[in-house]
């Protein structure tokens, strides 16, 4: 049986990734990253290409903060001001991030 291959299937990852750039809710980027390895692979494209994030307003940790951000090669800016939850990131935390960035370099 031939099974017709869904519009949104034939897109390219980068054109995927294109339009993942716009979503900023990073919950919204889980749920899209979930929904098959093609669209998994647009949200990486898509963090790769961002230089800035802003974890304004959102509960991150270390580990979260590290797992979002080792996928944003481009990274110039990073906003972790102003969390209503209580922002649980560390020094330790960014620096392992830098850390990482800095290795990716060289």
């Amino acid at each position: 049986m031939g099974r017709e291959e869904a519009e949104i299937d034939r897109l390219p990852v980068d054109l995927l990734a294109y339009i993942f750039g716009f979503i900023i809710s990073f919950t919204d980027l889980a749920q899209a990253s979930s929904v098959c390895r093609k669209w998994k692979e647009g949200v990486k494209q898509s963090l790769a290409q961002r230089n800035s994030m802003s974890f304004a307003g959102w509960k991150m940790d270390d580990d979260s903060t590290t797992r979002l951000v080792r996928l944003a090669y481009n990274l110039k800016e990073l906003d972790i001001s102003r969390s209503r939850w209580g922002c649980q990131i560390t020094d330790n935390g960014l620096y392992q991030k830098f850390l990482w960035q800095t290795v990716l370099a060289t």
